[in-house]
């Protein structure tokens, strides 16, 4: 028999949609990585496909950016996001598909699962300001202050 009685869920008043895409943001791959290993840019890529010459790496950070999204935009939310970082310069990215629930860890330890669908994207990009642009072309085109990111690289 336990000793003391279960913590208490979040309350959704404490749980915003941006806290919900921070938990997202923690519970993707690339941020389980992170964790486990040091992610830092290579000085020098390979140019071509033969592997016979090298070029400077222009790319030194690597993120995460999180998305809380609404019930009704889960079916076009891959394709919006992806619109969106197109526009943006100095940047490559992955758009993951949508999950339909995120796992929340309360501060006593215990778990619940929140049935909000959220959307992470891996970002790449040439410094700070790029990957600044990239969150803003994510919070304009999901507004309501839903986005959240992450820095994973070290420099």
């Amino acid at each position: 028999m336990p000793t003391n009685k279960p913590a208490l869920p979040l309350t959704h008043q404490e749980l915003t949609d941006r806290r919900i895409a921070e938990f997202a943001l923690e519970e993707s791959r690339l941020s389980n990585l992170a964790y486990r290993f040091k992610l830092a840019p290579r000085d020098r890529v390979w140019k071509n496909w033969d592997r016979t010459e090298f070029e400077p790496n222009h790319y030194r950070l690597l993120g995460m950016a999180g998305v809380c999204l609404n019930r009704d935009e889960q079916g076009a939310a891959h394709r919006m996001a992806m619109r969106a970082l197109e526009d943006v310069d100095d940047i490559l990215f992955l758009v993951e598909e949508p999950a339909q629930a995120v796992i929340v860890r309360n501060k006593t330890g215990t778990s619940e699962i929140i049935n909000r669908p959220t959307l992470c994207a891996e970002i790449t990009a040439r410094n700070g300001g790029a990957f600044d642009r990239a969150l803003a072309a994510l919070d304009a085109a999901f507004p309501g202050g839903r986005v959240a990111g992450k820095i994973l690289s070290e420099e």
